[in-house]
């Protein structure tokens, strides 16, 4: 039998060890690889144990994987640039850069996932609930927009559609890295599109 967890034995928390061991395994290769048995030996301990806070292997990989890509969520939100403090294009490429970090981070996920529709149908609206409210974090991108507006820096324009144009290209562009584009050259990108977005949103004298 395999040895009882260290986190436990010292007092840890036995869900947290779990969760802790198969993110592990997940940043190593695709859900659809993972087993109860393989979690259970990188996590040392017996098979059974999973099930005394997971109902399923699915659950233990949902639960794993939404918490993967909060902390991409987190990540994201702290990089965004108080409104008004930068020039509105500096602000947005800046917003840019985070969403762009953000969905290059997670179309691996997404991707590991297609071999696993039920899964992936779980996952996805698990990250459409509050607090995380999306893959595409339109919602966010469109606030901070809102902000910029209420500052006199945004004219009054839909800024929900705006960020729909500006998240929706990045986007695109994060999935082209599964076929082998650098994120680098994502990335010399978005000065141009934010400069397009710019002219759009700028206020009319």
């Amino acid at each position: 039998m395999p040895r009882r967890a260290a986190a436990v034995a010292d007092g840890g928390d036995l869900r947290e060890h779990l969760l802790v061991a198969t993110e592990r395994l997940l940043a190593a290769g695709p859900p659809q690889t993972l087993t109860t048995r393989a979690i259970a030996r990188a996590a040392g301990v017996s098979d059974g144990v999973l099930y005394n806070y997971f109902a399923d292997r699915e659950d233990l990989l949902l639960a794993a994987l939404v918490r993967r890509f909060a902390g991409l969520v987190e990540r994201f939100h702290a990089a965004l640039p108080e409104p008004g403090t930068r020039p509105l294009e500096e602000s947005l490429r800046a917003v840019a850069e985070a969403a762009l970090e953000l969905h290059v981070d997670a179309a691996p996920i997404v991707a590991g996932l297609v071999a696993e529709p039920a899964l992936l149908r779980r996952f996805m609206i698990e990250i459409h609930r509050e607090p995380l409210g999306g893959p595409q974090l339109v919602g966010p991108v469109a606030a901070y927009l809102d902000a910029e507006r209420g500052a006199g820096r945004v004219a009054a324009v839909d800024t929900a559609a705006a960020a729909d144009l500006l998240v929706g290209a990045i986007v695109m562009r994060a999935f082209t890295t599964l076929l082998g584009v650098p994120r680098d050259e994502l990335a010399e990108r978005l000065p141009a599109l934010v400069d397009v977005l710019v002219r759009g949103l700028a206020p009319r004298p």
